[in-house]
């Protein structure tokens, strides 16, 4: 089933709206912040109780959608989202500052990929389709000017890999796993330093959604993934560009031509498509 419009990403932009404008005027409820080697937790979904998966909501992209449930696989509690011809997104609201250097981390396991016809692509609308995906969604007071970070586990595309939305130059795709795993794959993600490699810039924009989905609608077949232990926060950075010890940290990122130049020569830079 061909999923109308302009696919997934109209559909999150909607839920980026509507929090922002939520964010914008009240406060939403937090469990209590813990403090760690990591800075500061906002919240925590471990999926032990199958109650936690009542913070967050659903958001329909396509005819059908995928079906989210509380379940224990490989020895852990989570959540598995089973793709049938469908998608359909869990995502929480949450405002994080960029001011404070935001944070994301997962755990996620790929168990079966949709069934494609043609090679598996990040910047072709034709079989938009990815067996685990996690979104982070950026402040914008106009519509079509919100921007995400979207992280894909694909089934060919080499990790590292690069590339703009087909949809929507504001979402940005990068590749985090490949192919099929026995065990659980662990994600952290500092979300200032994804958005200034992947962007061009520096982040100055408030987090206000996490999101992940499982879909197969494009393709029209299935697909199958686990998701747990999701982790919202901030990180514990020294502050005003100066790192432990006393070094100045990224002072290259603060000049526009040496910056471009030191990201041209990077060999560890990911590859685009």
């Amino acid at each position: 089933m061909k999923r109308p419009g302009i696919k997934i990403i109209a559909g999150f932009l909607v839920v980026a709206v509507i929090a922002c404008a939520c964010g914008a005027f009240i406060l939403i409820k937090m469990r209590s912040a813990t403090q760690g080697a990591a800075g500061q937790t906002i919240k925590h979904f471990s999926f032990s109780s199958p109650n936690e998966i009542n913070e967050w909501e659903e958001k329909l992209l396509a005819h059908n959608n995928t079906s989210y449930t509380v379940t224990e696989h490989a020895g852990r509690k989570c959540v598995k989202g089973d793709g049938e011809d469908s998608a359909s997104a869990l995502y929480c609201r949450q405002r994080l500052s960029w001011k404070r250097h935001p944070f994301v981390s997962w755990d996620w396991k790929a168990e079966s990929f949709p069934v494609r016809k043609k090679k598996e692509a990040l910047n072709k609308k034709a079989e938009f389709d990815f067996v685990a995906q996690v979104y982070v969604i950026f402040y914008s007071r106009f519509f079509l000017s919100t921007k995400a970070i979207q992280y894909v586990w694909t089934e060919e595309i080499p990790a590292g890999t690069v590339s703009r939305s087909p949809y929507t130059k504001n979402v940005v795709l990068i590749v985090l796993e490949s192919g099929l795993s026995e065990e659980w794959k662990h994600e952290e993600r500092d979300i200032e330093e994804d958005y200034r490699e992947l962007f061009g810039e520096e982040l100055s924009k408030d987090v206000v959604a996490v999101s992940f989905m499982t879909d197969s609608d494009s393709t029209g077949t299935t697909s199958t993934a686990y998701y747990t232990n999701i982790e919202i926060g901030y990180l514990e950075k020294p502050e005003d560009g100066i790192a432990k010890g006393g070094a100045k940290k990224s002072w290259y990122l603060r000049v526009p031509g040496i910056k471009k130049l030191f990201k041209s020569e990077r060999k560890e830079k990911p590859s685009d498509t």
